[in-house]
């Protein structure tokens, strides 16, 4: 009888068995796109509840596929940050489904820039920010350091008005590594007056990662990564573009950067695009004076091509950025009796009626890039993509020069980088996605001897290489991240010593990376991303071998050969949400820097070029705290408010006192009304307050003529103070109100947008902490632009 009663059992339950095997013969395919550009969107979260749950992470192309399924009913979730949840049910037919799932961008913009967090491509448990098109169509004329500086923990590091570089999180220039078009961007970034050679009019957007991000792109990421994205081109036939025109009253200003793109007729899958800029400025204004030798001029162009579909593709980019920037001319002083009446003075030493033209000193600087890139899907196994870049950097820094000599480049470089980068992106295995790739960088900078003058820093050769290997573990409620890398950098440096005797030193540094991280989906909309990661930087030829007066910067810098590799732990945790009516995101960061690499300032010198404060790079710990948060809050259909708030703290860990050029505390606050004119697609008008605090954190100070007195007394400004000192006190708090305005007209095939902005609307005199040439001058004062976008 038990015998019967167990074979009964086993035949009920293989009967069961087979009913449940005939019957999972469901399946559903589909694809992820955004709504609004319909282009395909990879590396989403999708999510298939049934009688089981089950997900995975779309493709490259953005695609999907489950089978096997059992249950008729289910439940579709698609998950992409910085787009609304797709949940919908489905009713599954017998055999194949497909589906097409759209996601709606997000809306909630922080003072014209999207907050968003990436996908699996980066880093997915590091906050990010974006500047997104709309965003940047607001931005259109200002530098890359501008567009970015509207971010909350984004400042910018000023030389007068016409340069300006991104800060993240109180780290600058070789702390953070940007990717032009999937390129690593190199050019001179050493300098902390060589912003970066990057038009923001070929972008579509502008993508920042806010912490340690060294395991997926490489060393020198210790403050962070911006990515500079153009959209994609396009796969199908058709001519479209887009004309920008933009004017300013405070400098005269004018730009216009033209767009158009295509496909061919017959081959689908096959785009190209050009892109060209003209910039051209004048002498800014402070509220009450002129700022001499402040006009900029660029001329910048691009060329794209490309072929792709779902299984491969391949392209090729080339850009041209080529620019004269305008030197502040009271930041170069004659003689120590200047120099000491320069320093904080209510007027610059050298004032003159607005002009375009642009004299000594200035700055000409052109970077080629040239990228191609393919890329392969491996079918049941991933995408394999392989890119090439080179990169040629031409930068001349042109003095003031006695005896006729001042049409010849006082600085003249020739940076020649090659890159070579392998990528293997893996399909999802259940839960688990791999990601694993290796990059070559050789670099050989080249100083021009026709200058006549001992080089600022020498030739040098530079051979870098890395591996990576990123694993994420991807649940309905959490997200696991993981990843290692390791890297290798090689020096060969060329130098005269003062004998006239070639030396050439070598260096060899080396370090292993990593990063843990875990993203957490919970109730009422809120998300919580954690992540600490470690990242690492050689110290630059500059910083070993400065030697003599960096005229961009109006100082004389001196190098270190004894520099050992900065080495930094960061941690970053934020706290979003995003609904209809409310948005936030709250973000914490703590980084600890071993052996920080900093310019300390700690004597002046007369030269046969005049008189300037001289700088020593020198090491030490550092610990950098702070908070970032952003909140919008809609309080009624037409009316939304936007706020943002920037606190940081930074120290000498060894010495238990400030940092140098360390951002103040800022805070903003803003309303956009919308208007809903006749006629109009959309118009809005926008108000917004701005408070940045003084710099209460700062380091002594120690006047310029007190460094004579020392000199004169041979005594030691260091003797017993051992930490910092700045050569002026900081400047005082400051609130700026601006304006702005704009409005959409849809035409029959096309859009015509205007925007008029007013910043600084009370023309306030004021000077910025970071700006290294507010020892000599304020700031700009009201500014008035207008731009003009049309879209065909």
């Amino acid at each position: 009888m038990i015998q019967r009663s167990l074979y009964s059992l086993i035949f009920f339950l293989s009967a069961l068995a087979l009913m449940a095997q005939e019957n999972c013969s469901y399946s559903l395919k589909g694809k992820v796109k955004a709504a609004i550009t319909d282009e395909t969107i990879p590396f989403a979260t999708v999510i298939l509840k049934g009688n089981t749950e089950l997900s995975q992470v779309s493709t490259s192309n953005g695609s999907f596929n489950f089978s096997g399924l059992c249950s008729s009913e289910v439940i579709l979730t698609v998950r992409f940050v910085g787009f609304q949840t797709y949940s919908d049910t489905l009713t599954l037919s017998s055999g194949g489904n497909t589906v097409e799932v759209l996601l709606q961008e997000n809306v909630h913009e922080l003072e014209e820039v999207l907050v968003i967090e990436e996908g699996v491509e980066e880093v997915a448990t590091i906050a990010r920010a974006e500047v997104n098109a709309k965003a940047l169509e607001k931005l259109g004329g200002e530098s890359l350091g501008k567009s970015l500086s509207g971010l909350s923990g984004v400042n910018m590091l000023q030389s007068g008005p016409t340069i300006a570089k991104p800060v993240i999180h109180g780290l600058h220039s070789n702390r953070i590594l940007i990717l032009n078009n999937g390129i690593r961007q190199e050019g001179q970034q050493w300098g902390q007056e060589h912003a970066p050679e990057i038009d923001p009019f070929v972008a579509n957007n502008l993508r920042l990662i806010k912490g340690a991000a060294a395991v997926k792109y490489g060393s020198d990421a210790i403050g962070g990564v911006i990515l500079v994205n153009p959209a994609e081109l396009p796969r199908s036939e058709g001519l479209s573009g887009k004309a920008s025109m933009v004017g300013a009253s405070n400098n005269g200003m004018y730009a216009g950067s033209m767009l158009v793109e295509g496909g061919l007729k017959g081959l689908r899958g096959f785009g190209w695009r050009f892109q060209g800029t003209y910039k051209r400025a004048g002498d800014a204004s402070a509220p009450q004076y002129r700022l001499t030798n402040t006009g900029t001029l660029e001329r910048n162009f691009s060329l794209g091509a490309g072929y792709h579909t779902d299984a491969l593709g391949a392209e090729l980019f080339y850009s041209s950025f080529d620019a004269e920037i305008g030197i502040l001319r009271s930041a170069h002083i004659g003689n120590l009796t200047d120099l000491e009446r320069a320093i904080g003075r209510d007027r610059p030493l050298f004032v003159e009626d607005f002009s375009y033209t642009i004299n000594n000193p200035y700055q000409a600087v052109n970077h080629q890039l040239l990228k191609a890139n393919g890329h392969m899907t491996l079918e049941n196994i991933g995408e394999l993509s392989a890119q090439y870049g080179l990169q040629i950097n031409r930068r001349e820094e042109f003095d003031i020069r006695r005896a006729g000599r001042s049409t010849i480049p006082a600085l003249a470089l020739d940076l020649y980088t090659h890159t070579i980068d392998l990528d293997f992106d893996m399909l999802p295995q259940g839960s688990w996605k791999w990601d694993v790739g290796a990059s070559f960088m050789y670099q050989n900078n080249e100083n021009d001897p026709e200058t006549g003058i001992r080089p600022l820093i020498p030739d040098f050769e530079n051979w870098t290489a890395g591996a990576h290997v990123i694993s994420r573990f991807i649940q309905t409620n959490y997200e696991l991240e993981a990843g290692a890398r390791y890297d290798f950098r090689h020096y060969l440096i060329k130098r005269f010593d003062r004998n006239n005797n070639l030396l050439k030193p070598e260096f060899d540094f080396s370090n292993l990376t990593g990063s843990v991280g875990a993203l957490f989906f919970l109730s009422n909309n809120l998300q919580l991303r954690t992540n600490i990661g470690t990242a690492w930087r050689a110290p630059h030829v500059n910083e070993l071998y400065s030697e003599g007066l960096h005229h961009g910067a109006a100082a004389v810098e001196e190098g270190n050969p004894e520099l050992e590799s900065e080495k930094s732990v960061k941690w970053i945790t934020s706290l979003e949400k995003n609904t209809e009516k409310l948005a936030f995101n709250f973000s914490g960061y703590i980084n600890l820097i071993t052996d920080y690499i900093y310019l300390r300032p700690e004597d002046v010198a007369l030269t046969i070029r005049g008189a300037f404060p001289v700088f020593r790079y020198r090491q030490t710990d550092a610990l950098l705290t702070g908070i970032d948060a952003d909140v919008s809050y809609k309080i009624s259909d037409r009316l939304e408010n936007k706020s943002k708030l920037s606190v940081i703290y930074a120290q000498d860990q060894r010495l238990r006192s400030p940092l140098i050029n360390i951002p103040a505390n800022s805070v903003s606050t803003a309303l956009e009304y919308a208007l809903n004119l006749k006629g109009f697609e959309s118009s809005h008008i926008g108000f917004e307050l701005a408070f940045t605090d003084r710099q209460r954190n700062a380091p002594r100070v120690v006047s310029i003529a007190e460094i004579l007195e020392a000199n004169e007394s041979d005594s030691d400004l260091f003797a017993s103070d051992q930490s910092v000192f700045d050569i002026l006190d900081v400047p005082g708090a400051y609130a700026l109100v601006n304006l702005e305005a704009g409005l959409e007209k849809r035409l029959r095939n096309s859009a015509l947008r205007v925007n008029l902005a007013v910043t600084n609307l009370f023309n306030v005199e004021y000077r910025d902490y970071l700006n290294r040439f507010r020892y000599y001058s304020a700031e700009m004062g009201r500014n008035i632009t207008l731009r003009l976008n049309y879209e065909f």
